[in-house]
């Protein structure tokens, strides 16, 4: 019985992972990769590498959706997904050297101060059309878009978060797209990202794929239903929602990992 029950919790968890992903477009390992280390309480380096499997047929299920709606820039994509390979065998290979435990406290600070920057555009309206001025959908030279794709791809081999947590924001403040846009582009990017960083972190034994697998179940239901709402949800919304998204994320991050650097001092 106590098997059944966190069997079908990891179901749980890989829908709502599915669900984040597909709604706000950060990969679901913001959801997953908290939910490995506090709950099912395994090592950080599963937590850190378990999310990626996860990642890729959640990532592709949502990313369909945004696709249908004619919202996926092919150039941005290739241009992101390119720079970003790179980055994530970089990223995975850093796992093994750096102290992940100090890693995670900075990445808590970061994306607290990404929530701030989004709930600000939102409160202040510029996430609508007429508040974006000049913005257009080509802004943004190409170094730029190769650094935002080399910078995801980083983030999501050294912490298993997809880069969602890098691309949704650089989408959005960089090369100032439309929301809905940036999360679109952002979960086809993080599919060929989770690639690279999977392979790296298989063979480092951080994927527990029995794990993964059971997570598989439900994140791809989980997915379409989050693209779904966001595709059919008003901007500002979706700006609020995914700056609480940042914040709760951020503030799990910073609780847990202080904790255990407490803990270990004593």
């Amino acid at each position: 019985m106590e098997r059944l029950a966190r069997f079908l919790f990891i179901i749980l968890v890989g829908f709502a992972s599915g669900f984040a992903s597909g709604a706000f477009g950060i990969g679901g390992g913001s959801i997953t990769t908290p939910a490995i280390r506090l709950l099912l309480m395994e090592s950080s380096g599963i937590a850190l590498g378990t999310p990626l499997p996860i990642i890729f047929p959640s990532a592709l299920v949502g990313g369909l959706n945004y696709y249908r709606a004619g919202k996926i820039r092919k150039d941005l994509v290739i241009v992101c997904s390119l720079n970003g390979l790179a980055g994530a065998v970089l990223g995975s290979l850093a796992t093994g050297v750096v102290d992940t435990r100090y890693i995670m406290i900075l990445t808590a600070l970061f994306l607290l101060y990404l929530a701030y920057r989004t709930l600000e555009s939102a409160l202040r309206g510029e996430a609508t059309p007429e508040a974006r001025g000049k913005a257009r959908e080509g802004t943004g030279s190409l170094a730029v878009k190769a650094g935002v794709g080399f910078a995801a791809g980083f983030f999501s081999g050294f912490m298993g978060l997809g880069g969602g947590t890098i691309l949704v924001p650089a989408f959005l403040f960089l090369l100032h797209m439309d929301v809905k846009e940036a999360l679109g582009n952002s979960l086809v990017v993080i599919a060929a990202l989770a690639i690279p960083g999977m392979v790296i972190h298989t063979f480092l034994g951080h994927i527990d794929w029995l794990l993964a697998l059971g997570m598989m179940v439900g994140v791809m239901p989980g997915s379409y239903v989050g693209s779904f709402f966001t595709l059919r949800a008003r901007k500002r919304r979706v700006l609020l929602l995914f700056s609480m998204v940042l914040a709760a994320i951020g503030i799990i991050f910073m609780i847990n990992e202080v904790r255990g650097l407490l803990a270990g001092a004593h």
